[in-house]
């Protein structure tokens, strides 16, 4: 059932991002599996992805439901095209999936898949050869979208809100419990692209009217649900990367 009020993140102070400049100086390509721990506990897994420029924009990508589905469902050839846009990518199995610790099912209901993407959100801007956190942009592709609407409704200031919001083919289970009519004003505040199949536009092109200028709708025909699209419409990523290139607060 949707509700009206988001889910508490419960979170504890944001990390310290400042990062010296020697460091900065030393900041290679790498590609390594991370983990972190959530405000609840809950131990995630993710691959970190860096092109080794500092400063640069940053994207988290948020993958199906689990526990069926978990972070393979990005292509490795995504998240290397990413990366060849100067783009460090944190692809993150949500609780319940692939390595991650946690119950499935909260990951999208209550307040776990929010403090699922805070955890993400922070550990990302906390490395050493730091994203700039005012380019750090959301991926969320089907039931992982509804965790993206809890943590951007929820995040209130500048050090905890993301530069843009991607949603593989959104649905009503992304307002599984974040209604958008409630909440408009905040996501009309955050730039967003939204990439859906012909036969899956219901949801998505029933917000484009009237939509902010910020808001690019993108209908493909064939598509595919969430990241399948990548397969059936190989330049999906780089209509992603450009927006996330783009994306700042």
């Amino acid at each position: 059932m949707s509700i009206d009020v988001p889910p508490t993140l419960d979170v504890p102070p944001s990390v310290d991002v400042s990062v010296p400049s020697d460091v900065l100086a030393r900041c290679e390509a790498s590609t390594t599996i991370v983990s972190f721990s959530t405000s609840d506990g809950v131990r995630l897994e993710a691959d970190l992805a860096t092109p080794g420029l500092a400063r640069g924009p940053g994207v988290i990508l948020l993958h199906m439901i689990p526990p069926s589905n978990d972070r393979s469902n990005y292509p490795r050839d995504v998240v290397e095209a990413l990366v060849a846009r100067g783009v460090t990518v944190l692809n993150v199995d949500r609780r319940g999936a692939g390595n991650s610790d946690g119950v499935a099912r909260d990951a999208y209901l209550g307040p776990g898949g929010a403090r699922d993407v805070r955890a993400a959100f922070e550990f990302l801007r906390a490395q050493p050869c730091a994203v700039d956190p005012s380019r750090v942009v959301l991926v969320g592709a089907s039931n992982g979208s509804a965790s993206v609407v809890d943590y951007v409704v929820a995040a209130d200031n500048d050090d905890t809100r993301p530069a843009g919001i991607v949603f593989l083919t959104g649905g009503t289970y992304t307002e599984a419990q974040t209604r958008y009519a409630a909440h408009r004003d905040r996501l009309e505040a955050t730039p967003t692209l939204f990439v859906y199949s012909r036969v899956e536009r219901a949801w998505s092109a029933g917000l484009q009217p009237d939509a902010p200028t910020r808001w690019t709708f993108r209908e493909y025909d064939p598509g595919a649900h969430g990241t399948g699209m990548f397969a059936t419409q190989p330049g999906v990523v780089d209509v992603i990367a450009d927006f996330v290139v783009a994306a700042r607060l």
